[in-house]
């Protein structure tokens, strides 16, 4: 809206050569409109936001009320007043000025002579064109919204709808004054999230910004912040209708929302762009990494659990009392989710970290790590090593409860794991192990022939068999498949081919 300081700006007022005598902190305060007047009891006739025009007829006047006609103005609501200095009033009373002073009033007095009747015009006419344009702007604000599916909707169409409003960014932050989703442009995100907490915590107000409550009165659970720079004429009124979407989306998924949830759906956003990021990327992410609470100054682990729902997961994380967050990195056919668990601080920390995460999670789970890494953006090639790692440990007999599994640890099975795609491999095995395809009860005799590394006593001991029995059922199997099993290549081959076949692993292979 017109400020005091756009009147006076105007050419029609700037003729005049304007001089602010007092108020000057207060030329910010809006007009909602100018009135000419003489009288000196005028207040009656206001309304509150009036601009007064005057010539200062009855100012001089021997029993002028100064201090009582500055409190009746002020008491009406009135934010400035303009006097033009004719030869009927040479000069603005002395007391009249401490009075505006002390009332914090804006006094302006002009030196040439305007004409009121122009002022009038213009700033009436901006101020009409204004409130129509907001007329306008609250009926697309509401379309806008209205056009909505809430159900299905997501938290970040919400926002991009704000931020298209606004003309500039929208913040969703929880009560804690973590980021939980945003829209930066135009400003970029590392800018806009640059040290968060510390200036959201310092007050909107002192910053221009535009800040409303997200839920339910009494269930609040988070703010809609818009920091600016945005070019709507009504900030304030997009921020309430998107709250309100927020509210309703919230309680169509299923609820209201609560800072875990809140904090789940942060952690969701910043892991799915982790797994994207690229290294021009790396100023952003550190910044929406500080503003959901984290340090990004030390280093970083990718991590990823299989076995485990992601409740539990982050329960466990929770329970070590380690910096990190945890987000969902895929599914898998075996063992379902599977979650990326980001671990944040110096190498030996998250080592610690690791181990201590390994004994908290559920029986069942396994855990898959990368090396630490020095930059955010390098975790997306890690949690595609660590994501590896557990699926392969996890499908391995000898996985190991409570242990932290590396890529070092899983030998030729992880190359295998690697290559399961690959129709070269496929054939392999087939070729190799196509003879015992139709004889399960063989298939089994030689997982655990080779599992024994060939040994006839481990071999009968294993069968329950005797040593004779035993020989005997392995010449047959070695007449089926017409391969010498006293081979170490062979051996070596028929292994290979054993644990390259699709699904679960063969037993004990």
């Amino acid at each position: 809206m017109l400020t005091v300081a756009d009147v006076l700006a105007l050419p029609v007022l700037a003729a005049g050569g304007p001089r602010v005598r007092t108020g000057q902190d207060r030329l910010d305060v809006p007009v909602r409109w100018v009135h000419v007047t003489e009288q000196v009891d005028v207040a009656g006739l206001l309304g509150g936001g009036e601009l007064l025009l005057t010539t200062g007829m009855g100012w001089a006047d021997a029993d002028f009320d100064a201090e009582g006609y500055t409190a009746s103005l002020v008491e009406a609501g009135v934010v400035a007043v303009v006097v033009e200095l004719t030869e009927h009033l040479g000069r603005v009373p002395p007391d009249l000025v401490r009075a505006a002073r002390a009332a914090q009033l804006p006094l302006v007095e002009l030196h040439r002579v305007v004409r009121f009747v122009e002022v009038t015009e213009q700033v009436h006419g901006r101020l009409l064109h204004e409130q129509y344009d907001r007329l306008r702007f609250a009926e697309r604000v509401h379309a806008t919204f209205a056009s909505l599916g809430l159900v299905g909707t997501r938290v970040e169409e919400v926002l991009d709808r704000a931020a298209g409003l606004l003309g500039g960014p929208v913040v969703l932050e929880d009560l804690a004054h973590r980021v939980v989703a945003h829209v930066a442009q135009p400003v970029g995100t590392a800018e806009l999230l640059v040290d968060w907490s510390r200036r959201s915590r310092r007050g909107p107000e002192t910053q221009g910004w535009v800040v409303v409550p997200a839920g339910a009165p009494g269930q609040r659970w988070g703010r809609l912040v818009a920091p600016g720079p945005h070019a709507a004429p009504d900030p304030l009124l997009v921020l309430d209708r998107a709250a309100e979407a927020l509210t309703v989306v919230r309680l169509l998924s299923g609820g209201p929302a609560d800072d875990e949830d809140l904090a789940r759906r942060a952690h969701d956003d910043l892991v799915r762009d982790l797994l994207r990021a690229r290294r021009d990327d790396e100023p952003a992410l550190r910044q929406r990494l500080r503003a959901l609470g984290l340090s990004p100054r030390t280093g970083f682990a990718a991590a990823a659990v299989v076995g485990a729902e992601r409740p539990a997961v982050s329960a466990a994380l929770a329970r070590t009392r380690s910096a990190g967050l945890t987000g969902m990195v895929g599914r898998t056919e075996g063992t379902g989710e599977v979650v990326g668990v980001l671990l944040v601080g110096a190498p030996r920390v998250v080592t610690a970290a690791l181990d201590r995460l390994a004994t908290a999670l559920p029986e069942g789970a396994t855990l898959g790590t990368a090396e630490p890494v020095a930059d955010l953006h390098a975790t997306r090639e890690g949690f595609a090593e660590a994501r590896h790692v557990a699926e392969v440990a996890a499908a391995s007999p000898h996985r190991t409860p409570g242990r932290v599994h590396r890529t070092a640890d899983l030998g030729v099975r992880g190359l295998l794991w690697r290559l399961r795609g690959d129709a070269r491999l496929t054939a392999f095995a087939e070729a190799q192990l196509a003879p015992l395809f139709e004889t399960p009860d063989d298939l089994a005799l030689l997982t655990d022939h080779l599992q024994v590394n060939g040994s006839m006593t481990r071999l009968a001991e294993r069968l329950h068999l005797s040593r004779p029995a035993t020989y005997g059922r392995v010449d047959r199997l070695a007449r089926r498949l017409g391969r010498d099993l006293e081979d170490p290549e062979v051996r070596l081959g028929l292994h290979l081919a054993l644990l390259s076949l699709p699904g679960p692993a063969p037993r004990d292979a």
